[in-house]
């Protein structure tokens, strides 16, 4: 018997030697773009969901200034957080070259950007992967063909950043029965006014793509009050849209998104890797019925909306 508890002993020895290095090695970092709001709200449910690893959660500055020992993966929460990570670890040295870094709530686009800004650096090196904001193309024209049926000319304002997704906007329209009636594009200010007026006299709903050349807090409320006066819905992509006017939104929070990234993160804990970049799978609905009834158009609730969607594509 004490011969048996010496070998069990032993062994209890020689599994904390291998199991406590590995642990201490999970480190973790969240880096925050601001302190508060959405990104806290996002950082504590990454927190909530992140077990067996050691997280330490700050704002930009204060938390890549630490001069300790490389952490085993960044967390970025933001797109301002996740340009200025990879733009400090860029600076460091060898030991830092071989961290990879998920971004999480921030546009595809904005993710796209910064890897080819950077892909002639330390990022081209680097495992990038990010949780991406962005609603699948099929979950929007899924969201059209459900709230809207009657209206299937679908126009859009494509910028420089949204411009690739026409061709699979189009597919994805044509699945469900609808049209992209007009997609101009708009590289520049000037161009946006009459681009919007030749989508509005082509269509009969606007999808509004997350473009930040068209879509941003100096063209919204001229874009509403337009589409408005043509008598037009706006389709959104986020709830605040929605709650300054337009009529429908599917979108993901901060906590589902989170939720999304906590599992590509468990994905990497377990040594498969990250996974390339992730759309939510998680998302809910929002419907101003106020500038609906005012277009004529009867939607049903948001939550029963949602949930058909959720049917349709096998989402708990």
């Amino acid at each position: 018997m004490k011969r048996f508890l010496s070998h069990l002993a032993i062994a209890c020895l020689l599994v904390m030697t291998l199991v406590l290095p590995a642990t201490a090695s999970q480190r973790v970092w969240v880096v925050l773009a601001e302190e508060g709001g959405v990104h806290a709200e996002t950082a504590a449910v990454l927190q909530a969901n992140l077990e067996g690893l050691t997280v330490t959660t700050g704002v930009g500055p204060a938390l890549l200034n630490d001069k300790g020992d490389p952490p085993a993966l960044v967390v970025t929460v933001g797109a301002a957080a996740f340009e200025e990570t990879l733009n400090w670890l860029a600076d460091r040295g060898r030991a830092w070259r071989g961290v990879p870094v998920l971004a999480t709530l921030l546009p595809q686009a904005a993710y796209d950007a910064q890897v080819t800004r950077q892909a002639a650096g330390a990022a081209a090196r680097r495992v990038l992967s990010a949780a991406v904001l962005d609603q699948p193309l099929g979950r929007q024209m899924a969201l059209l063909k459900r709230a809207l049926p009657d209206r299937q000319r679908v126009g859009a304002l494509a910028g420089p950043q949204t411009r690739p997704q026409l061709s699979a906007l189009r597919r994805e329209a044509a699945a469900r029965g609808l049209r992209l009636a007009a997609a101009p594009e708009v590289n520049v200010p000037d161009e946006l006014y009459p681009a919007l007026k030749a989508a509005l006299e082509a269509s009969d709903v606007l999808l509004a793509l997350p473009d930040p050349t068209v879509y941003h807090a100096a063209t919204l409320q001229n874009i509403l009050l337009t589409t408005y006066r043509a008598r037009v819905p706006l389709v959104a992509f986020s709830a605040a849209y929605v709650r300054a006017g337009a009529v429908l939104a599917v979108y993901s929070t901060p906590a589902q998104v989170a939720r999304r990234a906590a599992e590509m993160v468990k994905s990497w804990q377990a040594g498969r890797g990250l996974p390339p970049p992730q759309m939510p799978r998680e998302f809910a609905v929002a419907a101003n019925a106020k500038v609906a009834a005012s277009l004529g158009l009867m939607l049903d609730d948001a939550a029963v909306i949602a949930e058909d969607l959720r049917r349709q594509e096998g989402v708990p």
